[in-house]
């Protein structure tokens, strides 16, 4: 059985007593003053603890124990060190991000949850957050984006050459496996805590697996530039990843997410989503022209009408070889004819009808499929296999540059980690 939000409270209300500190009351919860970091001087209180608490906790899903709380507790605090380090850097050099701004994010972030930004808040006050720490946690990652657009954005221009060399690369690639992939980064910013940012990974991993959601996760924990999308890194292929990552999607059912693995400083979870080949349509892309003939099943329809149905369409089938004459096979059963479907991507339908039309040959019928109004004979008259078109130039160019930024964003955070002084209390 997961910790309540009173729990998560009230273990940090016993650490600040523990400490002789004072404490005060918010929505009838005794919340705790005390300073946990101080970074650059600039402090981070257990009530900004305990309220990011909340928000992660919400994120994904719940959690398990103390253990894990404690854990929890270790890396939201980390978190919220980048956080003002981030914050830092942005005034450094005159960039303030307002309520106002924040806010326009949080009016995106409620209709994402299909929610008026008023229930958002509302839904934020049941869990014991306010609105104030979730514009903070905002306008960390809003000025955070502008910065490293801003100072490094022209460094990652990129140059015709390198985006006829991608073109060059997708054309090479044609028929080989293409994967839809999201991730989780947890980087070890000191070798002392190897040990502890591996248990971290493995017990996200695990919780994942039970349900929690992976995006939410991404948001709250990832160190990585994908962390404000959920994690999600689009379509890549293996030569795109290191061979330690791509070796390891090979291996992975669509759904599901990988053990922790150690790369590049930290270890990534991976999340399969989807895969396809690079320039191959989908198969259940391909779209049918789907046309029927259709016995409706009435109250009073009788056994009887039903088994001379069958014997007339058991005797026709053999020549029953064209979609042209359907209407006559309809009519030489005795019912009247049925309007075509249209056409149809095998994808939108149900996965017992694309079992039965998937290799249907075109022209010749299925057998009857009993469905809730009756029987129904199902033809394929013609299939189109859509065409995958090389994605456009601004396209490339756009996903080269961000995969640049992300490199030199994430140089950055650590070139500001190293010449910070955070003291931990």
């Amino acid at each position: 059985m997961g910790l309540s939000f009173g729990q998560v409270d009230a273990q940090a209300q016993s650490q600040n007593q523990q400490q002789g500190q004072s404490s005060a009351p918010e929505s009838n919860l005794v919340i705790p003053q005390r300073i946990v970091a101080l970074v650059n001087d600039e402090p981070i209180s257990a009530y900004d603890v305990v309220q990011r608490l909340r928000l992660t906790i919400a994120s994904i899903g719940g959690i398990e124990d103390e253990e894990q709380l404690a854990r929890l507790q270790e890396q939201v605090v980390r978190n919220m060190v980048d956080d003002k380090l981030k914050l830092q850097e942005a005034a450094e050099f005159e960039l303030f991000i307002t309520d106002d701004d924040a806010q326009s994010a949080f009016v995106r972030q409620a209709q994402s949850f299909n929610q008026s930004p008023q229930q958002f808040e509302d839904y934020l006050t049941r869990l014991g957050i306010t609105k104030q720490a979730y514009l903070e946690q905002m306008k960390a990652e809003i000025a955070w984006g502008e910065l490293v657009n801003g100072r490094l954005g022209r460094m990652a221009n990129v140059a015709q050459e390198e985006v006829e060399q991608e073109i060059a690369r997708i054309e090479s690639n044609a028929g080989q496996p293409q994967y839809n992939v999201s991730e989780i980064y947890l980087l070890i910013d000191n070798p002392s805590r190897e040990d502890d940012v591996r248990q971290t990974a493995m017990r996200i991993s695990e919780q994942i697996r039970n349900g929690a959601n992976f995006a939410g996760f991404a948001q709250q924990f990832s160190q990585s530039s994908t962390a404000a999308s959920g994690g999600d890194m689009g379509w890549v292929t293996p030569d795109q990843l290191n061979p330690a990552l791509a070796n390891a999607l090979t291996s992975i059912p669509v759904g599901d997410i990988s053990e922790p693995i150690r790369h590049a400083g930290g270890y990534y979870i991976l999340q399969l989503k989807d895969r396809r080949r690079v320039l191959e349509a989908d198969p259940l892309d391909m779209q049918l022209d789907i046309r029927q003939i259709f016995l409706p099943i009435t109250p009073q329809s009788t056994e009887a009408e039903q088994i001379a149905f069958f014997d007339r369409f058991d005797g026709m089938k053999s020549t029953m070889t064209s979609c042209d004459s359907i209407g006559d096979y309809a009519q030489e059963l005795g019912i009247e004819p049925s309007p075509p479907l249209g056409r149809l991507r095998l994808r939108d339908l149900p996965g017992g009808l694309r079992t039965v039309l998937e290799d249907l040959e075109m022209g010749v019928p299925s057998q009857p499929v009993r469905m809730e109004d009756g029987f129904r004979i199902f033809f394929v008259c013609d299939r189109s296999k859509p065409e995958v078109p090389l994605p456009q130039f601004d396209e490339i160019i756009d996903q080269l540059e961000r995969q640049k930024l992300a490199i030199m964003a994430r140089r950055y955070l650590r070139d500001l980690r190293r010449n910070a002084i955070v003291d931990y209390r």
